[in-house]
């Protein structure tokens, strides 16, 4: 019994220099809602992070090996104009071990090699990190949030604080 208190299940990936991309693995599932004959499989994909992004977007690649059916079709607004895509209703375990379960996502072309972005979607449910210490991005992530976020403002000017002594 835990009492109500909850547990925190976080990641972190510490990059060998300063990154400009957040690449991670993920897995993704046919949610059982949606598919219950069948027994849940994860299939693993690389996946990059991305604030700029409102949803979360995979490939045709993804649609293709997870055997997913559209669920309907979405405008899309990115760097090449508007679209219409499919959309998709699926399971992404994130590096954490943590499932978030019938999620939206549309599909969209990513760079070579990538076949999942983390939209906001996701990204706004957890705490997000990114700190660029010693010339080495170190990126974390954790959900559900934690209580005392990280306030960089405050503990700035707690350091600086020393120096005006």
């Amino acid at each position: 019994m835990n009492n109500g208190r909850k547990f925190h299940h976080a990641f972190k990936i510490q990059y060998p220099g300063i990154t400009r991309v957040l690449v991670t693995d993920c897995k993704i599932a046919i949610p059982l809602a949606i598919d219950s004959s069948k027994q849940k499989h994860f299939f693993s994909f690389k996946a990059i992070w991305d604030t700029g992004a409102t949803n979360t977007v995979i490939t045709d690649k993804v649609a293709k090996e997870v055997s997913l059916s559209p669920t309907g079709m979405a405008e899309t607004h990115g760097v090449h104009g508007k679209s219409q895509v499919n959309t998709f209703i699926v399971d992404i375990l994130l590096p954490n071990r943590v499932c978030i379960p019938n999620i939206r996502v549309s599909e969209g072309k990513l760079l070579d090699e990538i076949d999942v972005l983390i939209g906001m979607d996701i990204i706004q449910v957890g705490d997000f990190a990114i700190s660029n210490a010693n010339g080495k991005t170190l990126f974390s992530y954790c959900l559900p949030p934690h209580k005392n976020p990280v306030d960089l403002l405050e503990k700035s000017e707690c350091i600086n604080a020393r120096y005006k002594r």
